[in-house]
């Protein structure tokens, strides 16, 4: 969700994406390292596409460390320019490191998250990237899974002034390779009604199926922003904010 619209840009997964998967556990080694490639069809970031509808190659490399402590890194192809034969941002490079701890028999994780876009220019505008403060909290139930998650950002991308987010999150396995899932998400970001735009809530719905090490994740994902209001604050490129399919193909590779 960022854009260069009047020298404008805004931004966030869990996804999309780009959320730490480390899973503590008491019996694992010290540290461990694992990494992901992907290619998605249209990166989106919480609803609104980040490189204009056009396929994204990404990666991730995770260090699972003790005391279910984590750090890593996730990068991405960007583009929100619109029209250009450059990308503007070119790509996204994400660090991340937080803490996993079991509350009432539930996953607390707790991580600081920095979003980073080193070639965006802004034209002497606000800096493009920002931090925000992930909380996260997972149960597992019989059949089913959930997730809820609040981000605060002091400071969002390109003087957006501070911004909240909350999220759910359902996931159901229908057997050992696949599984169900949704989210529901609404985002806070106190400049955008300075834009035309406003707070937003986004969705989608899909299914994930995965085999040595493959994932295939396909679902529909939409907001409820109109596209003057998207490309007022949040994105300029054509039908960011509309709803679409997405396909992301992943590959996970355990290093030990």
């Amino acid at each position: 969700m960022k854009t260069i619209t009047k020298m404008t840009l805004a931004a966030a997964s869990l996804l999309g994406l780009a959320s730490s998967t480390a899973v503590y556990a008491q019996d694992a080694p010290a540290v461990t390292v694992s990494a992901a490639l992907a290619v998605q069809s249209d990166y989106r970031f919480r609803g609104i596409s980040q490189n204009n509808k056009k396929i994204a190659p990404q990666g991730t490399l995770n260090f699972t460390l003790p005391e279910g402590f984590y750090v890593g890194t996730w990068a991405s192809q960007t583009n929100w320019q619109l029209g250009g034969s450059n990308h503007n941002p070119g790509y996204e490079i994400d660090i991340y490191g937080g803490k996993h701890t079991t509350v009432f028999d539930s996953d607390l994780n707790i991580e600081a998250y920095y979003y980073a876009y080193p070639d965006a220019n802004t034209f002497g505008g606000s800096e493009a990237s920002f931090v925000e403060i992930i909380t996260q909290l997972s149960h597992s139930f019989e059949g089913f899974s959930l997730t809820g998650t609040w981000a605060y950002s002091p400071m969002f991308s390109l003087g957006g002034g501070v911004s909240n987010y909350l999220a759910g999150n359902l996931t159901i396995p229908v057997n050992d390779w696949l599984s169900l899932s949704g989210n529901v998400g609404h985002q806070w970001v106190q400049a955008a009604k300075n834009f035309g735009s406003g707070d937003y809530t986004h969705y989608d719905a899909g299914l994930t199926a995965s085999y040595m090490g493959f994932a295939l994740d396909a679902r529909y994902v939409g907001t409820d922003l109109s596209n003057s209001a998207c490309s007022g604050f949040y994105m300029a490129t054509k039908n960011a904010c509309s709803g679409g399919g997405v396909i992301t193909l992943t590959y996970n590779i355990a290093f030990n």
